[in-house]
């Protein structure tokens, strides 16, 4: 058996690094000469447009919103229609998915069942070794993981020893560079993120004013999400009025990213930030909390960026400064670095890992 079909389950069109990554592999996947199904729950979100034309989905009927149980149902609803589809590989683009993967194993047992991990597969502490034995029970039915970046593939090899880990880098949304229009002034800091307690925008916001009391520096911030009243009111409160800028959503990041002087992250936990990579495409450097082990296996260059040990807004602030105050490096030094994430060299990739799992399955 090939991948010559392959489905791809996504709950919706949502705007998130999984949907976004879904929808590349469809289209690199078509340009490949595979056909390529997305089974979706429900078509809502604001992504669907995106999807290449030459990409069929499939959606439930009923559609399946989400919300805090609608992957019980979702399951059941895509179970009653993924035999039809006559799948050689059913591939689950994140672990928001992998509860998914008991119930569509029952409903059709022939297809390749591919999981890519995201995320860290466990919290941390107790609540952790109380999940453990769920998430082994919920990837049996898995037949092999991929994980964007080698800490992710560690923790999933001591979860499960007995099924194939591979490391493979995601396919990020890389632009081609643009040209640097901003000369002089003050240090341009950009971050961009959901606006949610992991990304942690609160920090950016002490950071910045840290920064201030030594350098002249402007944050713009590009997101959209449930603490975008909190941050408004948080500039307020520290005087930062003049200095913050709040975009909302930007279709287009890349003229940003070519104009800052660095990208801030201040994420408590990532899979593999995007954002770091899109930046370093546009030859601008990253400071950033260590927060997931992927920006160590990135960051190889000195001129690439640091990562701060520490979530103090101090340090930050001494490492931006540090950032901004050496020379750019050549776009295509830091471009370099981008290279495995270019959507059509990861979906090669993985379509090479697909036929590796068929030959040996």
């Amino acid at each position: 058996m090939s991948a010559g079909r392959i489905v791809i389950v996504m709950h919706d069109f949502f705007q998130g690094g999984t949907e976004y990554g879904a929808i590349r592999f469809a289209k690199e996947w078509s340009d490949a000469g595979r056909e390529v199904i997305l089974l979706c729950g429900s078509e809502e979100g604001g992504l669907r447009e995106r999807v290449d034309p030459r990409v069929q989905v499939i959606v439930a009927d009923p559609p399946v919103p989400r919300s805090a149980l609608s992957r019980l149902r979702l399951g059941r609803a895509m179970a009653k229609l993924l035999p039809g589809l006559k799948a050689d590989v059913v591939f689950l683009p994140g672990n928001f998915h992998l509860p998914l993967a008991r119930t569509l194993r029952q409903a059709d047992p022939r297809p390749i069942l591919a999981q890519q991990v995201s995320n860290p597969p466990l919290p941390g502490g107790i609540a952790g070794m109380m999940a453990r034995p769920v998430f082994r029970f919920l990837a049996r039915a898995v037949d092999g993981f991929a994980a964007m970046n080698d800490g992710l593939a560690r923790d999933i090899q001591a979860l499960m020893p007995d099924k194939p880990v591979i490391m493979l880098r995601p396919p990020f949304g890389i632009a081609d560079p643009v040209p640097r229009t901003r000369k002089g002034g003050p240090d341009r800091i950009f971050w961009v993120g959901r606006l949610e307690p992991q990304k942690d925008a609160g920090l950016a916001l002490e950071t910045i004013k840290v920064l201030n009391q030594t350098r002249q520096a402007r944050l713009t911030i590009v997101g959209r999400g449930a603490q975008l009243g909190e941050l408004r009111r948080k500039i307020g409160a520290m005087g930062l009025a003049e200095t913050v800028t709040l975009l909302g959503h930007v279709p287009d990041l890349a003229a940003h990213y070519a104009d800052a002087d660095a990208l801030l992250i201040t994420s408590r936990y990532e899979g593999g930030p995007a954002v770091a990579v899109e930046a370093l495409a546009q030859g601008t450097p990253v400071v950033s909390t260590d927060c997931s082990p992927m920006l160590r296996e990135v960051l190889t260059d000195a001129a690439s960026g640091i990562i701060v040990g520490s979530r103090a807004p101090q340090e930050l602030a001494a490492a931006l400064a540090s950032v901004c105050r050496q020379l750019r490096p050549p776009l295509g030094q830091l471009r370099a670095l981008a290279h495995p994430f270019l959507p059509q060299v990861s979906a090669r990739a993985y379509l090479d890992w697909f036929e590796d799992l068929a030959r040996h399955g």
